[in-house]
């Protein structure tokens, strides 16, 4: 690297007149360390000249690991640098901690310092500082749900459906067969509609009264406020439905699922709500999924307006059984 002085030379930085032996760096003549300096590269992290090996990424160097690490994202978990990882949404993991770690019930998410409940689900510490525990808070976020959609579609729901906060097992029980279409998380809400026709005495006579409906809707404790009032929109969307739309009692099971997940779809949107609106979107049951993916695909730039002008002329006879392909989208 030193070379001695064949003729009378200037330094490439300083100008100053080389001595008998010089510093030669890629090219540049040097008097000095300090000058040759001038001409290495900085670490991208640190700033510091880099004199010995170092590591490029993505067009950038760093003067050592620790410095590369930096710019690394971390781990939601443990908080080390993710070298092999996943990314859902907005939230980094690392390989290990994402094969490691229980999923929490609420959000779907590998869980950071897990709480095990008495029926065996697990919590996040993030869904367990925001859960919805009570009947109290259950009617708090219930009231706003409704409202929220209320404004949307410009429609009131005429009888607001009862809400029970039930736990897992009550839960299973109620839903039976149906399908858990963002498993392992568990079914969050169910919508029951039971109609009684009464009969009453008039003077020794019976007579028959006009049938009624006793609509309620079951939510799952423990879930994030959040997760909460994205359940409550889809639920109470099927009761107006049920009150405005009657025309689409019929209708395939995707088309009810379809539109109740875009209503929930939207509050995400509106609430800036990532994660819920992620598990939506990407959800593969065929009539949650599909359905939600058809009925935005039909709202597109008309909005509500646009779907309620469907919901409203359709011909449901003529509805296929399945939710159409993308490809047969209108």
């Amino acid at each position: 690297m030193v070379q001695a002085r064949q003729r009378e030379e200037r330094c490439d930085f300083c100008d100053r007149v080389l001595p008998q032996k010089y510093w030669n760096y890629e090219g540049y003549k040097c008097c000095s360390e300090a000058c040759v300096d001038e001409f290495r590269p900085l670490c991208c992290k640190c700033e510091k000249v880099i004199r010995g090996k170092y590591i490029e990424s993505d067009g950038k160097i760093y003067c050592s690991q620790k410095c590369f690490n930096t710019t690394l994202p971390r781990c939601e978990i443990c908080g080390g640098a993710i070298h092999e990882g996943y990314s859902i949404t907005r939230h980094n993991y690392c390989e290990q901690c994402i094969n490691n770690s229980p999923t929490c019930f609420s959000c779907g998410l590998p869980a950071a310092h897990p709480t095990e409940l008495s029926d065996g689900r697990i919590l996040c510490h993030t869904c367990r500082r925001w859960e919805v525990s009570t009947q109290e808070m259950a009617l708090k976020h219930y009231d706003i749900a409704r409202r929220q959609l209320e404004a949307w579609t410009g429609l009131q729901i005429q009888s607001i459906p009862e809400l029970k906060l039930v736990d897992r097992d009550e839960m299973n029980k109620l839903s039976g067969d149906l399908r858990k279409s963002d498993s392992p998380v568990s079914i969050r809400g169910l919508y029951s509609r039971q109609t009684m026709l009464i009969k009453r005495g008039i003077f020794g006579a019976w007579k028959s009264s006009p049938e009624q409906s006793k609509e309620t809707i079951y939510i799952i404790d423990h879930l994030h406020d959040e997760t909460f009032r994205v359940a409550a929109t889809h639920e109470l969307m099927h009761d107006l439905m049920h009150e405005h739309f009657p025309r689409l009692e019929k209708a395939p099971l995707w088309v009810h699922e379809g539109i109740c997940q875009q209503a929930a779809a939207e509050y995400c949107r509106r609430r800036n709500y990532p994660d819920s609106l992620d598990s939506i979107e990407t959800c593969k049951d065929p009539d949650y999924g599909d359905g939600y993916r058809y009925v935005n695909n039909l709202m597109g730039f008309n909005g509500w307006q646009g779907l309620k002008r469907w919901m409203d002329t359709v011909d449901v006879d003529s509805l296929p059984e399945k939710a159409p392909s993308p490809e047969e989208h209108p």
